[in-house]
């Protein structure tokens, strides 16, 4: 796994803070989609009939598991969030769904930070795909928000100015650089490599039939 982090200036537009969406959870996105929709075809098999019970359910089963994987990773795509923060109003856009949400900071009750991980399991045993941060903003009136380091970039600096816009001397700080880590990307690397063999070995099957 890549730990290397390196320092870069902070995007700002007119006294803004802008957090875009993460390469790292569309790639996720995009290429977990595209793997799991390459297995669901490659568990389709036509010569499969109704009759043989036992072994239509299973290919049947497979299917349907892979296909819900690749309905959640859609999923996490249109979840994508591009975040705003300035000295009045916190800005939350979901650009695929062509929804956003803006909220006076003076509508914020409480934010708090902890830990954000993804983990996947093999052999019964935990393997850490990401370690990062998330940041939880609750509202008086509306529903709590979670923006974690995973799904936007400049994750740092952002949460170093959220935790204050609940204080009355509150006033955005821009004078900071964010660090990006490269955590998980190794992790992405891996899984893109993967789909596109598998993608290329199905493309190369039907060529050949």
């Amino acid at each position: 796994m890549l730990n290397k982090n390196y320092t870069s200036h902070l995007k700002m537009n007119n006294n803004k803070i802008i957090a875009n969406p993460s390469f790292l959870q569309i790639g996720f996105s995009i290429f977990g989609m595209l793997f799991f929709l390459s297995l669901a075809y490659l568990a389709y098999n036509p010569e499969v009939e109704s009759y043989q019970k036992a072994d239509y359910r299973a290919m049947w089963t497979l299917i349907s598991l892979f296909c819900f994987f690749a309905l959640g990773c859609l999923y996490m795509l249109l979840c994508s969030k591009k975040v705003e923060l300035t000295n009045e109003f916190l800005s939350i856009e979901y650009p695929l769904l062509f929804k956003t949400k803006k909220v006076s900071l003076d509508d914020i009750k409480k934010v708090s930070e902890g830990n954000h991980q993804i983990n996947s399991s093999h052999d019964s045993s935990r393997i850490e795909v990401y370690n990062g941060q998330q940041i939880t903003v609750e509202f008086f009136e509306l529903k709590k928000i979670t923006i974690t380091s995973f799904e936007i970039s400049n994750y740092e600096i952002l949460a170093q100015n959220l935790k204050n816009v609940t204080k009355s001397y509150f006033k955005l700080n821009t004078g900071n650089k964010s660090i990006k880590s490269y955590q998980g990307y190794g992790w992405l690397i891996f899984i893109i490599i993967l789909t596109v063999g598998l993608v290329f070995s199905l493309i190369q099957k039907n060529l050949g039939h």
